[in-house]
Order: structure tokens, then sequence, then C-alpha cells
């Protein structure tokens, strides 16, 4: 890995209430390339222009244990419990 393929935090977190309906993130900024994401429940988590996640379309995301993944500027997150409502915390990062 070369170091220009590291990620640094951009300085923005989000946070989003987990509950039976699906909430989105606001759109991450125009320097974000990835973001990590802390869950206090189980999840699932989706990314996309206007996302909505569901059980189906939504990757599982286990409490607890941070998870990076890549996004594209603009885009937001969007999050739904497995069981029981929480925080998800979005942190935005850029190179």
């Amino acid at each position: 890995m070369a170091y220009s393929d590291l990620y640094r935090p951009a300085g923005v977190t989000q946070a989003l209430t987990s509950s039976g309906s699906s909430a989105a993130s606001s759109a991450v900024g125009d320097q974000t390339y990835a973001v990590a994401i802390t869950a206090t429940e189980n999840v699932y988590v989706t990314l996309g222009a206007a996302p909505t996640a569901t059980a189906t379309n939504g990757m599982y995301l286990e409490q607890d244990w941070p998870h990076y993944l890549s996004i594209h500027p603009g885009e937001k997150v969007a999050v739904l419990q497995v069981s029981t409502g929480g925080t998800v915390y979005v942190s935005e990062l850029t190179r």
C-alpha cells in the first residue's frame, strides 16, 4: 500500500439514530472518499445518492466494530436497526 492510498479524518462525524425505519445522513463532503462507521447496535447500511437501507439491500454491520467503506463525494449513508435502535457514527475520511 502506498502512502498516498491512506486516508485521514476530514473532521466531520455525523451521528444517526437507527430505528425500524431507514435513516439517512447528510451528503458527505466533496473531498470524502471513504467513511468509518461504528454503531452501538447491529445495523444494516447502504450508500448512495438517495439510499434507503433494508434487510435485503443493506450490508450487515456488527455493533462496536469499526467498518471502513468507500464512498463517492456527495453520497449519503442510510442505516436500519437489526433488532434494537442505537446510534451510528459516520466519520468522513479524505486523502
